[in-house]
């Protein structure tokens, strides 16, 4: 019997289906399964599919076996989960456009604890003040005491020193990169990816070798948003990716809280603008 697991791969990696319309084929029919089995009539019904990708969509399910599609994946050796999955973090599902595979090593428990546990997002600019380097430190020292999840990007900057601090106080982070989670970029922080490979939990919607590509990154910070329930930037120069992370989490309903700076800062008033 094909599972709902293997038509999420299968649909996937349909030419022209990105998360946004994966969620909506899924809400739409109730399942993956079902859509696969719709003609192409029903197809068009759900918001966004026109005649041509309506069209290509039907000649991708005949050509395509998902079963046969799911055991090529599983074979490449990468863990990975689907929505359909019990451990896919349920609070991740609630965003418009949910990674439909999401990677991952490391203490797998941790996705699923945010449903119970508090997570905040620390996120900041690769190139921190003192200020923004020291209050980042101690908000997560903080956070680590009282047993909140620390969601972050594994980047430069605040980035590393919100996971870092969070491990050294004994505490849980969850790192979202934007490469595959077997890829280490910056290479700066190889030591800590290790270190949150063992203790924490790396997450990516890349398959395994993936190399560092710029469109990855922004598109990186909507599963740290979604993995959150607050997201607190520190230091962010305008057109950063910490601000996008925090439009995004206010699109999603969460919290965005800033942390005060100095007005010569020109990192710290785009976080107030």
């Amino acid at each position: 019997m094909t599972t709902e697991r293997a038509y999420w791969v299968a649909w996937s990696q349909a030419k022209g289906l990105g998360p946004i319309l994966l969620k909506r084929l899924h809400s739409h029919f109730g399942s993956l399964a079902a859509a696969w089995q719709a003609d192409g009539s029903q197809l068009l019904e759900v918001d966004g599919i026109g005649l041509s990708l309506g069209s290509s969509l039907v000649e991708y399910r005949q050509a395509v076996e998902p079963a046969t599609a799911l055991a090529q994946c599983e074979q490449q050796g990468a863990n990975f989960w689907t929505p359909a999955d019990r451990d896919y973090p349920a609070l991740l599902y609630e965003i418009a456009d949910p990674p439909p595979l999401l990677y991952y090593q490391g203490r797998t428990e941790l996705a699923s604890a945010v449903q119970t546990m508090p997570a905040v997002a620390i996120v900041g600019t690769r190139d921190p003040s003192d200020y923004g380097q020291r209050w980042t430190r101690r908000i997560a020292q903080q956070l680590a005491a009282h047993d909140v999840i620390v969601v972050s990007g594994l980047a430069s900057g605040i980035d590393r020193h919100a996971h870092s601090q969070t491990l050294d106080s004994g505490g849980f982070t969850i790192a979202v990169l934007g490469t595959g989670v077997n890829r280490v970029y910056p290479w700066a922080n190889h030591a800590l990816q290790k270190r949150i490979a063992q203790s924490g939990l790396l997450l990516s919607e890349h398959p395994n070798d993936t190399p560092p590509d710029r469109i990855h990154f922004p598109r990186r910070n909507r599963i740290i948003a979604g993995l959150s329930r607050v997201v607190l930037v520190t230091e962010a120069p305008p057109r950063s990716g910490a601000l996008i992370t925090a439009r995004l989490a206010n699109d999603y309903g969460r919290e965005v809280f800033a942390l005060p700076g100095s007005l010569d800062n020109p990192a710290a008033w785009a976080v107030w603008n």
